[in-house]
Parts: structure tokens; sequence; C-alpha cells
């Protein structure tokens, strides 16, 4: 007869857990990142260099975050609403320079911009090319 024993350390199991976990969520993060730097939009370049990736040990499991700091990110991703734009002062104008030449008016209409999702874009490309990722939402998901 023969007869086994396993004594498992908690701390140190849940180490390697977090370490396998960490690896993971840092693989899928950079990749989510470098596809978003290829489907950013380019006009001086100053979005696409704002952006940022993090992974960090909570004490709810490990985050990867994509972050882009550039003052008009949101409006680039999620698109904007028309505007109008008038003088601060009532009865005043507005003045332009266009084609060299003081142009004014009362007000500016602008149409709204349809959004360019980036980012949501470079998640469902990195999710739908990594089969080896699980990607748990929410509480009580399956994973």
């Amino acid at each position: 007869m023969a007869q086994y024993t396993l004594n498992l350390k908690r701390d140190k199991l849940q180490g390697v857990g977090q370490r396998r976990a960490k690896s993971l969520v840092t693989r899928f993060t950079r990749r989510t990142f470098n596809y978003s730097q290829t489907l950013c939009p380019v006009d001086t370049g100053n979005l696409r260099a704002s952006g940022s990736m993090s992974v960090n040990l909570g004490t709810t499991g490990v985050v990867g975050q994509i972050i882009y700091t550039a003052e008009y990110a949101a409006a680039v991703h999620n698109g904007r609403r028309a505007l109008t734009i008038r003088p601060t002062k009532p009865g005043g104008y507005l003045w332009f320079t266009v084609g060299g030449k003081k142009v004014r008016a009362r007000e500016v209409h602008q149409p709204a911009r349809a959004g360019r999702p980036f980012l949501a874009n470079a998640l469902s490309k990195a999710a739908g090319s990594a089969a080896d990722f699980r990607v748990r939402i929410g509480p009580g998901a399956p994973l």
C-alpha cells in the first residue's frame, strides 16, 4: 500500500495563480494596446502618443488598463453631438480669419461627428484572435 500526503500552502499556491493570471492579462492588454495604436486615427500624432497601458494586481484580481489621455480622446472615440457656437456677449459677433480675410458671424453651426471607436475595435479584434483568453465580465459570469 502506498500513501501520499499533499500539503498545499495556500499563499504559495495563490502566488503561482496570480503570476500566471498577470502574465495572461499582460499579454492580452499588450495585444489590445498594439491593435489600438494601429487603429488610432492620426492627424498630428498627439492622440496616439498619449496612449499607455498598465497591469495591476488588485484585491479582486489582475486588471489591465489602456488609457488615452489626450483631451479630445473621448470625442474622437465616441463622436460628439452637433454644436452651435455663439458669442459670449449678447448681440456680439464671432470673428474668424478665412483665406486671409476677417469674417464675422452671429453664430456657427458644426454638425455632429461620428465616433471612430479605435479602442473598442482593438478590443474586439484582440478578443477574437485570442482563443486562449477568457474574459470575465461582472461577478458570477461564466469563464
